[in-house]
């Protein structure tokens, strides 16, 4: 008896044309796809594809019936609509480089790096007109988090510091009689 799962049948959808579509295209996504069919061309059942690769039965069938209908070209990504980033790969490797630097060293008047500061830098150099929001989450793209300053009283014990913690809470506000 004939097991009743999908199978590849266009002529281009072989070992090879699947293998060599691999080293033309790139993308993660692309990748999965063209490993599934590649394993389903080997004869691997697609229960065992979707487990080890991690997608749904579903998918396996629709990438298989494109792939019959139209042959390999359906694999290939297509153009995205929407603005493309700012970010390019130029800035973020020239952003990646002056965070590493402080930005005293840059002609900005910080001690640190923040949301406002990347994106005066940003504008100075770039001419890229940025939120302050949108600075913060390039800045966690490229993997800085903001760290906030700790106080702590060096010259006094645990014990002192607490007592004078203290104190400056019950001092009375000014104005009130």
């Amino acid at each position: 008896m004939k097991d009743s799962c999908v199978e590849l049948t266009h002529p281009a959808a072989s070992r090879e044309g699947l293998a060599s579509m691999v080293r033309e295209i790139r993308g993660a996504r692309v990748g999965v796809k063209i490993a599934a069919l590649l394993l389903s061309v080997e004869g691997q059942r697609p229960g065992w594809i979707c487990e080890v690769l991690g997608i749904s039965r579903q998918s396996l069938n629709v990438w298989i019936h494109q792939v019959n209908e139209h042959g390999l070209e359906v694999l290939k990504p297509k153009s995205r609509p929407g603005r493309p980033a700012r970010l390019t790969g130029r800035v973020r490797m020239q952003v990646e480089a002056d965070l590493e630097k402080s930005p005293l060293e840059l002609g900005l008047n910080r001690a640190q790096w923040d949301g406002p500061t990347l994106a005066r830098h940003l504008s100075q150099q770039f001419d890229l007109k940025l939120t302050v929001r949108q600075a913060q989450r390039w800045m966690h793209q490229l993997g800085y988090r903001l760290k906030r300053a700790g106080y702590s009283y060096l010259q006094a014990s645990s014990e002192e510091a607490r007592r004078f913690q203290r104190a400056l809470k019950k001092t009375p506000e000014l104005g009130t009689s």
